[in-house]
C-alpha cells in the first residue's frame, strides 16, 4: 500500500512540476541563455543571474501587482512568469508583445515539458527555421498583460473580441460573444490591450488627436475595416481606413481596454462619435454588396498599413438583404449634428455694418464665380480691432463677421474678416473692404432665414 501511495505522490508531483518561482539554477530553452540563477528575496522580489553566450547579466524582477508567479525588470522589458501553464522568461517589445519567449525547469525534464507546452522547437537548426517561416504580418503575434481586467482579458490580450450587446470589462457575458452577424444587428467591440492606451507610442498608433485653442490634447479611438477577399487588391478591400468610434477620456486612456460600438440598430440607440456613425454607415452602404462578407476591424491611426495594426479581429457579416438601411442612417445622423449646431453668436449688432459686409461678401462670391449661393445675413463675431504689420505700423481696423448661406449642396456659415485701411493722422477709410477668409461650417436649413 504504501509502495502505490509513494507511486501517486511521484506522479502528481511530476504532473505540477515548477508551480512556482523559487530560488534555484533553471535550465532555460534557446540558445542565447543557457542559464538562469533565481534567488527569492524577503522583500518578495526575485535576483536574476542570466549567464548567457555572451557574459552574464543581473536583473531585478520586481511582483507584478498582487498577482501570483508575474515579476518583472522594466528596464530589460524581461518578465518571469507562468505562460500557457508552465514556467517562461518573456522579452516584451515597448507596445507589450512577446519578442522572444523561453521555457523554464528546474531538470532538463521540466525544461522539455516546458518547450512542449511553449512550442518552441529544439535545436539551432530548428529555431533558424522557425525564425525564416516567421510572417511579416503582426497578426499572429503573441501578448503579455501585465494587469488583466479577468481571465478572459488574458486569454484574448492583442484581439478584438465582438458582442451582440454593450459589454462590462471584467463581467463579460460569454453567451453574448459573437463572430456572426448580419444587416440590422447591433455589433460592440473591445480591444483587449497589453498595455494602457496612454503607453507612449499607443497614443500615436491607436489614436487620433487634436490640440485645442487651449493647449489641452483631444483624443479619439479609430478603427480601419476591410473585406477580407483575398482575389481583391488591399485599396479594393478597403471599406474605410479610418473611422472615429470613440470620443476617450483622461479615464480611458488609463485603461488597458478599449469598448466601442461599431454598428447600432437604430439611430436612437448610436453610442458611437456621430460624425463616426455618419461615416461609417455611409461607407458599409456604399461599399459592401448583397453578399456574405469575412470583416477585418483593427485599432489605427489610419496612416499605417495592414501588417503594421496590431490590434483587430474578424467576423462574418451577411450583407445578403442589402444595406440600403445604412444609408438612411447615416442621413438621419446628419440631420440630427446639423440640427444640433448653433448658429454663430454676434458680439455686437449693426445693420448698416452687416449690410456693408454682405456686400463685400457678395463680390466677393461673384469674383470667385460662386453664383450658385446664396449668402443671406452677416453675424459680426469679432469686433473692431487694430491691426498691425510685423513692425509695429497700423494698416487699418479689423472687424470680422460669419455669414449665412445657402446651397445646392446645403447651408451652413462662413468666416470673413473685413479692414478699414489707415490712411494716418488718426483717419481711416470709410468704406470696408473685404481682407481674410475663414473656417466653413454646416447648419440646418432651418436656420439660415
Amino acid at each position: 500500500m504504501k509502495f502505490y501511495v509513494l507511486m501517486l505522490f511521484l506522479i502528481m508531483t511530476t504532473i505540477n512540476y515548477a508551480q512556482s518561482f523559487e530560488t534555484g539554477s533553471y535550465f532555460v530553452s534557446g540558445t542565447g541563455i543557457k542559464k538562469l540563477e533565481i534567488l527569492k528575496r524577503k522583500n518578495g522580489s526575485l535576483k536574476a543571474e542570466i549567464k548567457t553566450t555572451n557574459g552574464n547579466k543581473t536583473a531585478i524582477f520586481k511582483p507584478i501587482g498582487n498577482h501570483e508567479n508575474r515579476f518583472e525588470s522594466k528596464e530589460n522589458r524581461l518578465v518571469l512568469t507562468k505562460y500557457k501553464g508552465v514556467l517562461a522568461l518573456l522579452e516584451l517589445d515597448k507596445k507589450g508583445m512577446i519578442s522572444n519567449k523561453f521555457a523554464l525547469g528546474l531538470t532538463k525534464k521540466e525544461l522539455k515539458k516546458g518547450k512542449k507546452a511553449l512550442g518552441i522547437k529544439s535545436g539551432f537548426m530548428a529555431e533558424m527555421k522557425s525564425l525564416s517561416n516567421k510572417k511579416e504580418t503582426i497578426e499572429n503575434s503573441e501578448f503579455f498583460v501585465k494587469n488583466p481586467t479577468s481571465k478572459f482579458h488574458e486569454e484574448n490580450v492583442g484581439k478584438i473580441v465582438f458582442f451582440s450587446e454593450k459589454p462590462e470589462v471584467g463581467k463579460e457575458d460569454i453567451s453574448k460573444i459573437k463572430t456572426k452577424f448580419k444587416v440590422g444587428d447591433e455589433i460592440w467591440a473591445v480591444a483587449y490591450l497589453p498595455l494602457p492606451l496612454k503607453t507612449k507610442g499607443y497614443l500615436y498608433d491607436l489614436t487620433n488627436s487634436f490640440q485645442d485653442a487651449y493647449g489641452g490634447m483631444n483624443y479619439w479611438a479609430c478603427i480601419g475595416m476591410d473585406k477580407h477577399e483575398k482575389d481583391l487588391l488591399p485599396k479594393e478591400n478597403e471599406i474605410f481606413n479610418q473611422c472615429t468610434v470613440k470620443d476617450l477620456t483622461e479615464k480611458d486612456l488609463e485603461k488597458n481596454y478599449v469598448v466601442f460600438q461599431i454598428l447600432t440598430n437604430d439611430v436612437g440607440n448610436n453610442e458611437m462619435n456621430a460624425l463616426g456613425a455618419e461615416f461609417l454607415l455611409k461607407r458599409m452602404s456604399e461599399r459592401l454588396d448583397n453578399d456574405t462578407y469575412k470583416i477585418r476591424v483593427a485599432l489605427t491611426n489610419g496612416e499605417m498599413k495592414q501588417k503594421e495594426e496590431y490590434f483587430s479581429g474578424y467576423f462574418q457579416f451577411d450583407a445578403s438583404a442589402g444595406t440600403e438601411i445604412y444609408g438612411k442612417m447615416s442621413k438621419e445622423i446628419t440631420q440630427k449634428i446639423l440640427e444640433s449646431k448653433p448658429v454663430p453668436t454676434a458680439v455686437k449688432k449693426d445693420a448698416n455694418l452687416e449690410a456693408e459686409m454682405l456686400q463685400q461678401i457678395r463680390l466677393w462670391a461673384r469674383n470667385k464665380n460662386w453664383s450658385d449661393v446664396d449668402f443671406r445675413k452677416v453675424i459680426i463675431t469679432l469686433d473692431w480691432q487694430i491691426l498691425k504689420d510685423d513692425y509695429g505700423n497700423i494698416e487699418g481696423k479689423y472687424i470680422e463677421g460669419n455669414v449665412l448661406y445657402k446651397s445646392d449642396e446645403g447651408c451652413g456659415h462662413r468666416n470673413f474678416g473685413f479692414i478699414r485701411k489707415y490712411q494716418g493722422g488718426g483717419q481711416y477709410d470709410s468704406y470696408l473692404k473685404q481682407y481674410t477668409t475663414g473656417p466653413v461650417g454646416a447648419l440646418s436649413c432651418d436656420k439660415v432665414k
